[in-house]
């Protein structure tokens, strides 16, 4: 009964190894052309439950496969990139995660990625990211952004768990609140 679901397909890996597991994904998409396929547009979301597939969101919990070169963006767009967390617990170039003790916000080279990634059409998650670093995104992205897996911090007071304020920020913004059942988050 899924139509689509966001698969994570780098957390850590560099440019190189970010590239394999995205040609993997094209592998697949082609030996199982049966029960998946490539999500890149909404219109493709339809597709997939008129055909009663699984469509596949390339995503990916840090940026780390960008390393500090934006025209990388355009290429992993090109191949089917479309959701994309900016950093994964800790601090990156971009930003600090939900774990830092400190979160210094949403940094000049997460400010330039942003402006990108909105430019690409890349959804921006937040969901690992630390709260200033989340907040500066919302107000700086020209476009939507989401939480695509989290839990109110009200229910159960976790480092990667949102305030009220936060979910109630992002939805003001026009975002998109999922949420997880992760059961160290309750």
């Amino acid at each position: 009964g899924i139509t689509a679901a966001n698969c994570t397909c780098s957390v850590w890996e560099g440019f190189t190894e970010t590239m394999k597991a995205m040609a993997q994904w094209k592998l697949w998409f082609e030996e199982f052309k049966t029960m998946i396929m490539p999500i890149y547009t909404t219109k493709d979301i339809f597709q997939a439950q008129k055909e009663k597939k699984v469509g596949i969101i390339l995503g990916w919990q840090n940026t780390t496969g960008f390393g500090d070169h934006l025209p990388y963006v355009r290429i992993f767009r090109e191949i089917g990139l479309r959701i994309v967390q900016l950093t994964y617990n800790t601090a990156n170039s971009v930003g600090s995660g939900c774990y830092e003790s400190t979160d210094g916000g949403l940094t000049d080279f997460g400010r330039e990625l942003v402006h990108e990634l909105n430019h690409q059409g890349i959804l921006i998650d937040l969901s690992h990211v630390g709260q200033k670093t989340a907040r500066d995104t919302i107000l700086y992205s020209k476009k939507p952004v989401t939480y695509s897996h989290c839990c109110p911090f009200s229910l159960r007071k976790h480092p990667r768990n949102k305030t009220d304020e936060d979910l109630k920020l992002i939805a003001e913004h026009g975002g998109v609140i999922g949420i997880t059942m992760f059961p160290p988050f309750l």
